[in-house]
């Protein structure tokens, strides 16, 4: 059952890497897979719901190398300026690179998508437990862990929402300067005097 349901995300990602997501029908993706309309249905009751999953398996990705990024032996500072770093190289390489997959997050962002709201909240909360990690061994001089990523998080929306990076990249700036002054903004706001 998961199987088939994985094959049909695999299709359809597929397609709209290739033509976006307002082209790829359920009929592309049935006729990829020789099975029926229906079949495909029995797995996901919209079109839109395969567009979500589509989008957080893709999300997902990124938020598997902040995993792995906030896993590491580094101070917290330095994790949470490569997870920014990361995550920002992750929006740039596909409003640069992937045309579709970045429609399909604009669309998901503007669209309030309850899986964009995920997304966020989930790299948020990977914010969170470094800022604790950072805590609990004295790099850190912050009251509250939750308040302190969230406010990293705001602090960097503009350099990983995918309206707002588009919108910053189209102005001419240097983003990875601006980036890199706003991360080290955000480590002195968490107590970490960076070089």
């Amino acid at each position: 059952m998961m199987q088939e349901r994985d094959r049909i995300l695999d299709v359809a990602e597929k397609h709209i890497r290739r033509i976006g997501h307002r082209k790829t029908t359920v009929d592309d993706i049935a006729c990829d897979l020789d099975t029926s309309r229906a079949n495909v249905y029995r797995f996901f009751p919209t079109r839109a719901a395969i567009d979500q999953d589509v989008y957080a398996r893709i999300a997902n990705r990124t938020l598997d190398i902040a995993r792995a990024i906030s896993r590491r032996r580094d101070a917290s500072g330095i994790r949470l300026a490569a997870m920014f770093d990361e995550i920002h190289r992750q929006a740039r390489t596909q409003l640069a690179d992937e045309p579709y997959v970045h429609e399909l997050f604009v669309a998901a962002t503007e669209g309030k998508w309850g899986v964009a709201k995920w997304y966020f909240d989930e790299m948020t909360r990977i914010f969170e437990a470094t800022v604790r990690e950072g805590l609990q061994v004295g790099e850190l001089e912050i009251d509250d862990a939750g308040d302190a990523a969230r406010c990293a998080m705001a602090a960097i929306i503009s350099f990983v929402h995918p309206s707002l990076l588009e919108q910053r990249i189209s102005s001419g700036k240097d983003v990875e300067d601006e980036l890199g002054a706003q991360t080290r903004f955000v480590l002195r706001a968490l107590g970490i005097m960076s070089g």
